[in-house]
């Protein structure tokens, strides 16, 4: 808000003092001396910088009072979010302890539920991240890309049907870490959706550049001038919102993470990330 307000009022000099620069060379013209016209400004000019602090903290007021409203509620929704979901996931624990020799179909029904919980945890960490990005700086840490891929491959293993190949080298980055994971997700989750069945996912990380590829549907020139573009969808019998690419499009951006998608109609599709800007310094 600071920053805000000394912006403003810099925007709101220079406006100020080109127009008396204007009007000075105009009053020259009409046989008034310098000394006369620059004595008048020292004298109009604080009181005029006073003026336009007070408009302007006015106005940045009402912008303030707003943002710390939307972050009350924000932070009152997402409480009020997560204390069902930890109820759940705690009496979840408490059945599958109580429930050791269950049969099967109750293990199985048991297994699903913990797995409809996780997903919600997971809906429930993006929402947080979505809003609180909106109301607050990004927080950037160091962390091993490569742990982090290994959690996010053995989720969607355990989730999907297709296999994941690996390899992963060790890579430090200095990154916001949950917008990478959120990045991650949607990258995986497509090349396991448009993946042909029982086709493997290939995910490898070299150096500094990360390679997701499947071997799905693939693309066309067509659709891959369009794919950043949000809630457009190349595939309308393929479950999603057709947001997942834009939100890795805007991530990269933010992080100054290279991006490049090829692709091939028929013969799948390969996304490869360069982490270079974003190596983590000893």
């Amino acid at each position: 808000m600071r920053k805000e307000m000394i912006w403003s009022l810099s925007v709101f000099v220079v406006i100020f003092l080109a127009f008396f620069g204007i009007h000075y060379f105009i009053l020259l013209q009409q046989g008034m001396t310098p000394s006369a016209y620059l004595g008048v400004l020292a004298l109009l000019l604080p009181g005029l910088g006073v003026v336009g602090y007070i408009f302007l903290s006015q106005v940045l007021q009402k912008q303030q009072r707003h943002e710390e409203r939307l972050e009350h509620l924000v932070r009152e929704v997402l409480h009020e979010i997560n204390l069902p979901l930890a109820t759940i996931e705690a009496n979840l624990q408490m059945l599958d302890r109580s429930c050791g020799q269950a049969s099967p179909r109750s293990a199985g029904r048991l297994e699903r539920i913990a797995s409809a919980g996780e997903r919600l945890r997971r809906l429930y960490r993006k929402l947080a991240y979505e809003l609180r990005r909106e109301i607050a700086p990004v927080q950037r840490e160091d962390f091993d890309l490569a742990e982090l891929l290994r959690e996010r491959v053995e989720f969607f293993a355990e989730a999907g049907p297709h296999p994941i190949e690996t390899h992963l080298e060790a890579l430090k980055i200095h990154a916001d870490r949950i917008g990478v994971e959120q990045m991650l997700d949607n990258l995986l989750e497509n090349a396991l959706k448009y993946s042909h069945p029982g086709s493997a996912v290939q995910v490898t990380l070299r150096g500094t550049e990360l390679m997701i590829r499947d071997r799905g549907r693939g693309m066309d020139e067509n659709e891959l001038l369009r794919i950043f573009e949000r809630y457009y969808q190349g595939d309308r019998r393929v479950e999603g919102e057709g947001i997942g690419l834009a939100i890795v499009k805007r991530t990269c951006d933010d992080e100054e993470i290279g991006l490049k998608i090829l692709s091939k109609k028929g013969e799948g599709t390969k996304v490869i990330l360069d982490f270079a800007k974003r190596v983590a310094k000893d």
